[in-house]
């Protein structure tokens, strides 16, 4: 009876708890949401209160949605992002001057005459690359002493022959060419290359250095007459009495002026047109002479000219022995 009556004391202890117990879970959930509740004042503050701009919203109920349902989804793979082209760095153009002027690398002056010299014994400036400049001037410069039409050697005194001139001293013309056509060193180079060797274009590199090289042949060194052309205090006495008459009687000096011996304008001997007057430098060993090289001999070729002097000027004509004279004088120039 004892236990039985324990259990009725409590049972209905429990009976009179069960409508508190139900009322405390009936209000929890209002209870917290009226703890979470900002009051006015709580939310005056909080308006006021500086905002962090590292705080983060918290999300809305309708955010959060969004966000179940972008999980649940399945993800795309995203395309790599697009590379981005560095800038490309300006490239400088080369910049031409003009058509005549320097290699692009500059050279001295012996590095140009050296390359000048390779050129002119190559033979492709030539048509076919048949001959070089030193086919017909050597690689010194001087003559071959022959005649030409084109690239073919003719007979000397053929009308239509041009005879080989030296390039030494060329440097100290005053004009170029055997009719004088050529007005400066390059379009005598260039004249030539084109017309008479049928080679391409030269460029202007190519001229440059050709007139470079050209430039270095000198005459040999002469012990019986100076610079000036006038004869040495130790020259013979023939060629002494020769220069006399060089710029006397014999009336040379005339065309073929000191100190070049040469002269710019272009004169009728009676050989067939106006030619250049050719300097006499270096005569003794450029025959045969005049343009188509119809004189073998040196004596002979004076003789020529002082004959055609005399009958212009109504002169006198030389004595065997003044054209001994004159003869030792032109051959020692």
């Amino acid at each position: 009876m004892a236990f039985t009556g324990l259990k009725s004391v409590v049972l209905c202890l429990s009976l009179l708890a069960l409508p508190a117990l139900a009322a405390d879970l009936s209000t929890a959930p209002y209870i917290r949401a009226v703890e979470k509740k900002p009051s006015l004042l709580q939310m005056l503050a909080a308006a006021w209160r500086p905002k962090s701009v590292h705080a983060a919203a918290a999300p809305t109920p309708a955010q959060t949605a969004r966000t179940r349902h972008a999980a649940a989804a399945p993800r795309k793979p995203k395309a790599p992002p697009a590379a981005t082209a560095a800038p490309e760095t300006p490239v400088a153009q080369p910049v031409t001057v003009g058509a005549a002027a320097t290699p692009p690398a500059q050279l001295s002056e012996v590095e140009l005459a050296a390359k000048g010299l390779l050129l002119f014994n190559d033979a492709s400036l030539s048509g076919g690359s048949k001959a070089s400049c030193a086919t017909c001037h050597f690689s010194t410069g001087h003559t071959n002493n022959k005649t030409y039409v084109g690239l073919d050697v003719v007979a000397d005194g053929d009308p239509n022959g041009r005879n080989t001139p030296t390039l030494w001293g060329v440097g100290e013309r005053s004009v170029f060419g055997w009719q004088g056509q050529a007005a400066t060193l390059e379009d005598s180079i260039r004249g030539i290359i084109v017309n008479r060797m049928k080679g391409p274009e030269p460029s202007p590199e190519t001229l440059a250095a050709l007139v470079a090289y050209v430039r270095t042949l000198n005459y040999p060194a002469n012990w019986q007459v100076k610079e000036d052309g006038t004869p040495r205090p130790d020259a013979s006495a023939a060629v002494k009495r020769g220069f006399d008459l060089y710029v006397g009687d014999g009336g040379c000096g005339t065309c073929h002026q000191l100190p070049s011996f040469d002269k710019k304008s272009k004169d009728d001997i009676g050989t067939g047109g106006k030619f250049k007057v050719p300097t006499l430098h270096a005569a003794a060993s450029t025959a045969p002479y005049f343009h188509d090289g119809r004189t073998a001999s040196l004596r002979d070729a004076v003789k020529l000219m002082w004959e055609f002097y005399a009958k212009k000027m109504e002169s006198r004509l030389p004595t065997e022995a003044e054209l001994d004279d004159l003869t030792a004088y032109v051959g020692a120039l």
